[in-house]
């Protein structure tokens, strides 16, 4: 089997957020083939500058929206099958711009809004593996400390985790589902303990859309930086979860340029421009008469999604309490 670039990761790394980020607690399984790129994460946090959240967007709408948005939105199919829009297209340093200005945009509304409830579905490959997608409810809280509380829905239903950085000792409670759940108790751990990195590719502390927000807009900073090798294009916009979104595709010339991610695709929220979906491939040694898509099958390390995306759900402190009697833990 074709083996992918272990590249060693520098700099700061993607969460996409994502992501982003459930934790699982699967079995630390010894070595994988292929190794994808990037396993050695390197996290930088963004500091997100919070302002009064208003009706009225400082990013200004690209040359093709002056005309009927809804004439470009189409369905989501298949988020590696989008075209690029006809007309009023950005070239690729001022779509990089455009996306940064999104992303920054949204990191402020997110945060102003002070909690919220999403679906979160998430597929990761880590240490060669691929795994099975796994969705779980995430509730997610700003102020007045990051807390963070999740409920598998797939995979190992029935699990929960809980980070609250208001409890002095930083740690995540883990609680497993199924009859284990039942028997042994809640595990205490170090969300960046060897532990909680054996089954996801971010720590709980970068998890929700904020977090992804932070990490990709790192990525664009770099891709500014450089000033060039990486073809960002914006396509035509399309639906995810009933949601109009800009779509951005990212694709890099060489690993020099970012050594984790080979190609990017995402979609954001046309209204409150958050990223709802986003899919990231890796570099192989070895791709030789490949067709794209079985590279991009090959070389998939994150599959991001947030769903049902609810603003103004009634969250209080009990949601994110160790003593909620609701959770067990």
């Amino acid at each position: 089997m074709p083996r992918i670039r272990n590249v060693q990761s520098s700099g700061t790394r993607n969460f996409f957020a994502i992501c982003a980020s459930a934790l699982s607690l699967g079995a630390i399984c010894g070595s994988f083939d292929p190794v994808p790129a990037g396993e050695d994460l390197q996290l930088t946090r963004v500091t997100s500058v919070i302002t009064e959240t208003d009706n009225t967007s400082d990013v200004p709408l690209p040359p093709d929206l002056e005309a009927s948005p809804s004439d470009s939105v189409s369905p989501v199919q298949s988020i590696s099958g989008v075209q690029p829009v006809s007309s009023g297209d950005l070239n690729n340093n001022d779509a990089i711009k455009f996306s940064l200005l999104l992303l920054k945009d949204g990191g402020r509304f997110i945060d102003n809004i002070g909690h919220y409830r999403v679906m979160f579905e998430k597929r990761e490959r880590i240490k060669g593996d691929i795994g099975e997608l796994e969705t779980m409810e995430l509730k997610v809280r700003h102020t007045p400390n990051f807390s963070v509380y999740m409920k598998w829905k797939t995979g190992d239903a029935g699990r929960q985790l809980l980070y609250n950085d208001e409890y002095d000792d930083k740690l995540m409670i883990v609680k497993l589902g199924g009859l284990k759940g039942r028997i042994l108790p809640a595990l205490k751990l170090d969300p960046l303990g060897s532990e909680a990195k054996a089954g996801a590719r971010y720590p709980v502390t970068e998890a929700g859309i904020s977090g992804m927000i932070r990490q990709m807009i790192v990525h664009r900073e770099n891709d500014l930086n450089h000033g060039h090798g990486v073809d960002c294009r914006r396509l035509a916009n399309e639906v995810f979860d009933e949601r109009e979104c800009y779509c951005f595709k990212y694709e890099y010339l060489a690993p020099k340029f970012n050594p984790l991610y080979r190609k990017s695709i995402v979609l954001m929220d046309t209204r409150y421009h958050v990223p709802l979906k986003v899919v990231s491939y890796t570099w192989s040694d070895n791709a030789e008469g490949m067709t794209t898509e079985q590279l991009d099958e090959m070389t998939m390390i994150e599959d991001y999604a947030f769903r049902q995306l609810d603003m103004g759900a009634k969250l209080v402190a009990e949601d994110f309490s160790r003593d909620n009697p609701a959770y067990r833990m």
